[in-house]
């Protein structure tokens, strides 16, 4: 067998050797590198723990983790608020029970997943390798942040010895440098899923909010399309790095499967006592000229609709922060929040806690907004379980991680795609209101579409069908 040199890991192999073994501890070390492009490190990673791998990146690229392998992976078998309860459980008695070693006080070991958008409805075939609740604890883990580069290894003290060497010896291999074209695979259908369903769903929608029962419900449709070759995961992290610089860019692999996006939707930061959210909610097309797109932005900051859209975000989260915070901090009036293909209505919101809240709590609170789900929340997501014509899965469900310290950052996976070998499943919806119009909503979602085509390079095919 092929060894370490002692001395180049001997503080990894000193606090190793130190360990207690007569209880089961997790061993987390980190070490400084030098910087390495993510997305190489993502690619890297294929040949020995393909299916295994998560990135993330938030909007301002001031922070990036990208996670190989699996020492830890738990999922939740409640459907309630007691799913987000549980995983915090659980991560905070691994946290208590490790030893790390770390040049940084805010790296170390971070577990990366996500939860469903609604475990009470009923499961398809189409997600079954994703758990409604499932966190991972990397193996080997890089951390970027503020420029400064950290590699972190995961063990746990029952792995043998022999293990954790040959998982060092790929350390080399992992941090090689090298430019890559990553190919793109070519679309060979098309299908928009029941389209037409999906209007009449919106009419009926309609019907009850006119009749007093919900101020307002989200409605989402699929679009599937098929390849020729499997797609390549990191031909399509690249190009939504490069095409959406303004957004939370995600992968999150399961074996032959990766849900992955690019986000605009920031649903909950919480560093230490403060925490911060968004509201987006109130969409208008991007336009061809600078004259034309500021006329959009105008026609959508004076839009009833898309007011009254947004200002149901702005009321629940504040509220749900308020119970939490002690003071809570909203703008005056929505903002112009412009991405490639579209623009929203935002407001920010940040809060600082009165008293200790962890994030699951937070995330507890806040999903979904009103801007996924609906308002009010639970006769919305009634609804949504009895006229959507597609099983969410982790669609616009959040999607983050928690660290040792228990800060963290989720988004809401928006703007995302499930990659199932040579086909993709792409997901959009609208929030529908009285006097929605079914097509103007039909429109809008092919217009949230466009980021995944783009990056999966359908666009084309299509804007030919408009």
């Amino acid at each position: 067998m092929v060894t370490l040199q002692k001395s180049k890991w001997k503080h990894f192999w000193n606090g190793w050797d130190s360990l207690n073994r007569s209880k089961e501890v997790l061993y987390s070390y980190t070490k400084k590198i030098s910087e390495i492009n993510p997305l190489q490190f993502f690619h890297n990673g294929s040949a020995n723990f393909k299916g295994q791998r998560f990135f993330w990146t938030n909007r301002a690229r001031n922070e990036m983790i990208v996670g190989l392998g699996i020492t830890l992976q738990f999922s939740s078998i409640e459907n309630g608020k007691e799913r987000y309860l549980e995983i915090e459980k659980r991560w905070k008695q691994i946290v208590a029970n490790s030893f790390c070693h770390s040049p940084n006080s805010h790296i170390g070991p971070y577990m990366f997943g996500g939860f469903s958008f609604d475990p009470k409805r009923e499961r398809t075939p189409l997600w079954e390798k994703f758990a409604h609740t499932e966190f991972v604890l990397p193996t080997v883990m890089l951390t970027i942040k503020d420029d400064e580069a950290f590699l972190t290894y995961n063990f746990f003290t029952d792995t043998s010895k022999e293990k954790v060497n040959q998982t060092l010896l790929l350390e080399e291999a992992l941090l090689k440098d090298g430019t890559h074209s990553y190919g793109s695979s070519e679309l060979s259908s098309f299908l928009e899923m029941d389209p037409i369903e999906w209007k009449q769903s919106i009419e009926e929608v309609k019907r009850r909010i006119v009749a007093g029962h919900m101020d307002k419900v989200v409605l989402a449709r699929e679009l599937r399309t098929k390849f020729l070759d499997s797609i390549n995961v990191e031909s399509v992290l690249s190009i939504l790095l490069e095409e959406q610089p303004c957004c939370y860019v995600f992968a999150f692999e399961r074996e032959d499967n990766c849900f992955i996006g690019a986000s605009p939707e920031q649903l909950v930061q919480k560093e230490s006592e403060i925490v911060k959210s968004m509201c987006l909610a109130g969409s208008i097309a991007r336009g061809k000229t600078i004259a034309e797109d500021e006329n959009l932005g105008d026609t959508l900051l004076s839009d009833s609709k898309n007011l009254q859209e947004h200002d149901f975000v702005v009321q629940m989260i504040s509220n749900s922060l308020k119970a939490v915070c002690q003071q809570v901090t909203t703008g005056d009036r929505p903002k112009l929040y412009k991405l490639k293909h579209i623009q929203h209505l935002f407001t920010s919101v940040i809060g600082e806690l009165k008293d200790e809240v962890s994030i699951f709590q937070l995330i507890e609170r806040l999903h979904p907004t009103p801007a996924l789900g609906g308002y009010p929340k639970e006769i919305s997501l009634e609804t949504i379980r009895e006229v959507e014509v597609l099983d969410r899965g982790w669609y616009a469900g959040p999607i983050g991680w928690m660290n040792f310290n228990g800060d963290g950052e989720f988004a809401v996976a928006i703007r995302s795609a499930l990659l199932q070998e040579k086909e993709a499943s792409l997901f959009a919806g609208c929030g529908i209101v009285g006097n929605s119009d079914p097509e103007s909503e039909y429109e809008e979602t092919r217009i949230k579409f466009k980021p995944m085509l783009s990056a999966l390079g359908g666009i084309r095919h299509h804007d030919s069908n408009e």
